[in-house]
């Protein structure tokens, strides 16, 4: 029955985990996504650990471990003295339940899980199908789209927009998405290059004056990820050009990295002046951006998919009132207000946006006390556990 149905806008690591949620607690689900496909380009790909026991919730934690990464460690790289700040996440190993932060590109996550939505009958993902409208009334929501067959409506109880920052669900309810634009943009690049070779962990940060980046390994082939900054002044068309004089700043003389692709992308601190209208819902990025620097707005947007599930579901089969989806929206934007968005923008100004040289060695000297210390270290590796909501139930 359509009311009892729910369209997902968004084929990101949100809409997936969102659409599997409901599919697996009975609701039919229909998820859109506007590209052909989920391509290989550098995306988010760091699960922290507070995310960890709802992915294993649904079932997808074994086959996540299989086909990405467990990284134990992370450090903080000095690049002009070469000195490394290391954080041990097995600090953690008596009170949480995975002590660990899984590296997975998003293409292969889209595999797990798209693979278990077609195993079940009553979830269907539709590719290459933009959302190109909505109306709602009391009984649910018309959803008109565009595809390869054409331009056609689809009728269900509930929508969820986790179509990203450019959301069309967000901007076809009118809201607003305050907030600013951080002054440079972002270049990930995939590279054929061991980092580890210079002194790095599976995953971490350079910091540096004017050369900071994230630097991660991104899979069992050897690939790595390398995000850097640069003014957003500087001409998109010539990234390319710009490109091996970055890797020359940074590397060994005569390094030659194999680039096997990028992308370039503005950063972003906004958030949507709410979560829901009527029997419309935001999550992730369709909701609020923050930088990726600490990996904080991927985490808080697959919050967002576990509480909102939990909830929407419930109301589907009529367990619940419809208000806890408003406690869903208010405490989802309190949660990225007051942790996601604070602590990304932190760790932004450390590796990217450092006021001065001596401003940056304080901040080095003090990780250099938080990383020896065990109680400091442990406080600071429970971060990512701010992200989470109790159930709104």
């Amino acid at each position: 029955m359509p009311h009892r149905s729910v369209v997902v806008a968004g084929c990101g690591p949100v809409g997936l985990l969102t659409a599997l949620g409901l599919a697996e607690a009975g609701v039919d689900v229909t998820v859109l996504e506007a590209m052909p496909r989920i391509t290989a380009a550098p995306h988010d790909m760091v699960y922290p650990w507070a995310v960890l026991p709802g992915i294993e919730r649904l079932g997808l934690l074994e086959d996540m471990r299989r086909a990405g990464l467990t990284v134990r460690e992370w450090c903080f790289k000095v690049l002009r003295t070469g000195e490394r700040i290391v954080f041990d996440l097995d600090t953690l190993a008596d009170e949480v339940a995975h002590p660990y932060q899984l590296h997975l590109p998003q293409h292969l996550l889209t595999d797990i899980v798209t693979k278990r939505l077609n195993a079940i009958s009553h979830a269907r993902v539709e590719w290459g199908t933009s959302l190109t409208g909505l109306r709602q009334d009391g009984h649910g929501v018309t959803v008109t789209t565009k595809g390869a067959d054409g331009a056609r409506t689809i009728r269900a109880g509930w929508l969820v927009g986790a179509d990203g920052a450019h959301s069309q669900v967000r901007r076809a309810l009118g809201l607003g998405f305050a907030g600013l634009t951080w002054p440079m943009r972002f270049v990930s690049t995939d590279l054929r290059f061991d980092l580890s070779t210079l002194g790095f962990s599976e995953t971490g940060y350079q910091l540096d004056l004017e050369h900071g980046a994230l630097v991660a390994r991104a899979d069992r082939s050897g690939l790595w990820r390398y995000v850097y900054a640069e003014s957003r002044a500087l001409p998109d068309e010539t990234i390319p050009d710009r490109l091996p004089a970055v890797f020359k700043s940074v590397l060994p003389e005569g390094a030659d990295p194999l680039l096997e692709g990028w992308s370039a992308y503005r950063v972003h601190e906004r958030v949507a002046e709410r979560f829901r209208v009527g029997r419309v819902m935001l999550a992730g990025d369709a909701a609020h951006v923050t930088n990726p620097t600490g990996a904080h707005g991927l985490a808080c947007g697959l919050f967002d998919a576990f509480v909102l599930t939990e909830a929407l579901a419930a109301v589907v089969h009529g367990q619940a009132d419809d208000a806890v989806l408003d406690r869903y929206a208010r405490e989802r934007r309190r949660v990225f207000l007051d942790s996601a968005s604070p602590l990304s923008s932190e760790s932004m100004r450390l590796v990217f946006h450092a006021d001065s040289e001596p401003w940056l060695d304080k901040e080095i000297a003090r990780y250099r006390s938080v990383a020896v210390d065990p109680e400091l270290r442990r406080d600071h590796l429970l971060l990512s556990g701010d992200m989470r909501s109790t159930s709104v139930l």
